[in-house]
């Protein structure tokens, strides 16, 4: 079977695009890359293995970060055609790898084969809690609000539009999941949901006194939470460090963590970007605790390869990881507040928390490990999974 693969743009060491790497390296079938943007140098280097056909050329990249314009590239595909006539059909399947915004690319198109989602979520920036979210911390500008409120209205027209086109949508999580039902995009005898895969080659090793948050530095992970946390933490207990650890997403908010640190003059706070993966995975293996704080994830591999660590975690709910992770002893689950400062309170009694209790709390999250490894979530059983369901649907 020969699949083309959609992700709209390759330019980051993210976890979506660790997904699709994943899956090619694994599958069965022939697969083709298609992106709007693709950025070889800061991506995973296997990419360059791979067909890949970029659209776009590179400049165009610094659009997909911007939060109200990235929509552009939907409009520019229907434009470029790139789904023509005499291309799409040298494939037997269209998957789609979304987040938000890829599928517009199913916009006036008749497309003769099957066309799946894989949903890492319907985009955010539409759904009830994100927009509450977003007028209280990413639009405070009356102008922004406006054109936001606009970009709402266009956008759920031309999702609702590109969706009707989809045969079949394969979920990272039931919230990722939940969140499309809740906007009717697709009935759930349509859908299925397939756990990404998660490196369980981590070994808990001699610890260090740090705590570490690892993910991408943007606005939505909230780095800046702990930031307000460890100015209270750190002058009650002044031997321990903050490690924050993550491809660098978002320069302006990056910029704003570190006008942050001094302002504040925290000491013993390190934020490191763009690591290899070797040094993500010695992060991991000696830290002392870990914490997570993004809002409302819609999966976060990060928190399973901490439990895969064996370390206790400080973490939020609701989230995708909460649906596997609910259970595990080692677990300080902290409910969302849609408020950074009330947040980092709560993060602040959880550090505490396992400061006062930490021999105990280190040891729960040696349970952790154990717990994980009853779970298969090796990217072997991903593959697999994806594999059997995209058969299915030519097959049978």
């Amino acid at each position: 079977m020969r699949i083309l693969l959609f992700h709209p743009w390759i330019k980051s060491k993210g976890g979506a695009e660790r997904l699709i790497l994943e899956y090619i390296r694994r599958s069965k079938h022939k697969i083709d890359i298609l992106t709007w943007v693709y950025l070889s140098d800061k991506s995973f280097e296997e990419f360059k293995k791979y067909k890949i056909i970029s659209i776009f050329p590179e400049y165009l990249e610094s659009v997909s970060r911007s939060f109200l314009l990235r929509g552009s590239f939907g409009i520019l595909s229907i434009i470029k055609n790139i789904l023509k006539e005499g291309f799409i059909e040298n494939y037997d399947l269209l998957l789609i790898s979304t987040s938000g915004i890829a599928e517009l690319i199913l916009l006036n198109k008749k497309i003769n084969i099957p066309v799946v989602l894989y949903v890492h979520t319907p985009l955010r920036a539409t759904y009830k809690y994100d927009i509450y979210w977003n007028f209280k911390y990413r639009f405070k500008n009356v102008l922004y609000k406006a054109v936001y409120k606009l970009a709402l209205h266009s956008y759920n027209y031309l999702e609702r539009k590109a969706w009707k086109r989809v045969s079949f949508a394969i979920f990272n999580s039931e919230l990722s999941r939940k969140r499309a039902l809740d906007k009717k995009l697709i009935d759930i005898e349509k859908t299925k949901v397939i756990y990404p895969g998660v490196d369980i080659n981590l070994e808990p090793k001699n610890q260090e006194n740090y705590f570490l948050y690892i993910s991408r530095i943007g606005m939505a992970k909230r780095q800046e939470i702990l930031l307000y946390t460890w100015k209270m933490f750190s002058k009650k207990y002044g031997d321990y460090k903050l490690i924050l650890a993550g491809n660098l997403e978002n320069k302006k908010y990056y910029r704003k963590l570190l006008r942050i640190i001094k302002v504040f003059n925290l000491r013993n706070v390190e934020i490191l970007t763009n690591l290899p993966s070797e040094k993500i995975k010695g992060l991991h293996e000696h830290s002392l605790c870990e914490i997570q704080v993004p809002f409302m994830e819609d999966f976060g591999i990060a928190p399973l390869e901490s439990v895969a660590a064996g370390k206790y975690l400080i973490n939020v709910y609701p989230s995708g990881n909460y649906e596997l992770l609910k259970d595990f002893p080692g677990i300080y689950w902290i409910k969302e507040r849609i408020d950074n400062i009330k947040m980092a309170r709560e993060v602040y009694k959880a550090m505490e928390y396992f400061i006062k209790n930490q021999d105990k709390l280190i040891n729960l999250g040696s349970e952790n490990r154990k717990r994980f490894k009853r779970l298969d979530l090796s990217w072997d059983r991903f593959a697999k999974e994806m594999d059997k369901t995209l058969e299915s649907l030519i097959f049978y």
